[in-house]
């Protein structure tokens, strides 16, 4: 090209570019909010519109969160062995806007039975999509973690439809029991008992953000040189207490215990993240790709080809942001999915921490308080 026309080129393109700025204003990143205090019961059930419900036997066991009212819902999957349940319907192209209720089970595919008493338990209490007629089909998404055969139980004795109903009747908005219980009765992590744990997250002008998450993952959660956990230091006041680094010799104790268990290949971390602000399903989806991040925070390594690492968004909607008297705060949607996202992943990694804080020794699989005694008061 000639230097006339190679200068025509440059203004037209500095033209263009001019001409495409003028009209696209883009928002600057705003900080996330500080998280400096938690839900009153720092759990997923200070989340207003958000029950749970746990049930176990036998080392096994099902989690079902409920959203009475509905809720929008959004789910990544990043695990590269996943085993789930209507997960499509939250498809932001697809017709159904809101669930009613997400299930956690162990029991590998077979668990996803759990759902089915979910799933008649509500239509029993009338929840669900409205097809006409008095009758409704209730949304339940689902997603399990592999158990089955662990601890010297039959490989066949695994969640069914009863382990559901059972966990859906017991549902409430009140504390949640964390550890082995629930879709955590029957997890191993990294060669250590995992379990169930929750954390939520006050943000200020009644948002609340809130996780729960069934620990079994094929990475640890523990860092082998020092013994501590990698989420610790995303503590919200002293949620856990006088959590300290393990004495020199629990580190070089523990640090083989990633093959304590036997079961390098048979994982799965599943979670649900929910909050009472009003989504959209696109909205709720991309704070679930979020909330990711919480996993692999707190897990080293997360999704692998052995896990099938799933996380769940729901929006009760009780919040619209937009309508706050305070929205200055806040900001555009973007930025908002931005602060809501960031603080689902940092809450789901703290829900990591107390579930292996709150594990019990089952079997050859030692509780993280009984492999590092030092990192407890003393």
């Amino acid at each position: 090209m000639n230097k006339p026309y190679a200068l025509v080129a440059a203004a037209v393109l500095t033209a263009l570019t001019t001409a495409s700025h003028a009209q696209t204003t883009i928002e600057p990143a705003k900080p996330v909010k500080s998280t400096t205090q938690t839900g009153k019961l720092n759990a997923i059930t200070d989340v207003p519109g958000i029950e749970v419900g746990n049930f176990e036997q036998r080392h096994t066991g099902t989690t079902v969160v409920l959203a009475p009212k509905g809720a929008v819902g959004g789910v990544d999957v990043r695990g590269s062995a996943p085993g789930t349940r209507e997960t499509d319907l939250l498809d932001p192209t697809n017709l159904v806007n809101k669930v009613d209720a997400v299930v956690l089970t162990g029991g590998s595919a077979f668990g996803l039975a759990a759902a089915d008493g979910v799933m008649l338990w509500l239509e029993e209490n009338k929840r669900g999509w409205n097809v006409g007629g008095g009758n409704v089909v209730p949304i339940v998404p689902a997603a399990v973690l592999y158990d089955p055969g662990r601890f010297g139980r039959d490989f066949k004795d695994r969640p069914d439809a009863s382990f559901g109903r059972k966990a859906a009747e017991a549902a409430s908005a009140g504390p949640i029991a964390m550890g082995n219980v629930g879709a955590g009765a029957g997890a191993v992590a990294g060669g250590l008992k995992g379990g169930l744990g929750t954390a939520s997250v006050d943000l200020g002008d009644g948002v609340m953000v809130g996780a729960i998450v069934a620990v079994n993952a094929n990475g640890s959660t523990v860092n082998p040189a020092t013994g501590e956990l990698y989420a610790r230091y995303l503590e919200v006041g002293d949620e856990f207490g006088a959590l300290q680094a393990p004495f020199a010799a629990d580190a070089a104790n523990g640090a083989a215990a990633g093959d304590a268990a036997g079961e390098p290949v048979k994982n799965t971390t599943i979670a649900v993240v929910a909050t009472n602000v009003k989504l959209t399903k696109a909205q709720a989806t991309k704070i679930a790709q979020m909330a990711q991040d919480g996993l692999a925070r707190a897990i080293r390594p997360a999704h692998t080809m052995f896990d099938g690492d799933t996380v769940f968004v729901l929006g009760t909607g009780l919040l619209d942001l937009s309508t706050l008297k305070q929205k200055a705060t806040w900001g555009s949607a973007p930025a908002n999915i931005n602060v809501l996202g960031s603080a689902a992943a940092d809450t789901l990694a703290r829900a990591i921490v107390h579930a292996m804080l709150n594990a019990s020794s089952v079997g050859k699989a030692p509780a993280y308080k009984d492999k590092y005694p030092g990192a407890f008061a003393r």
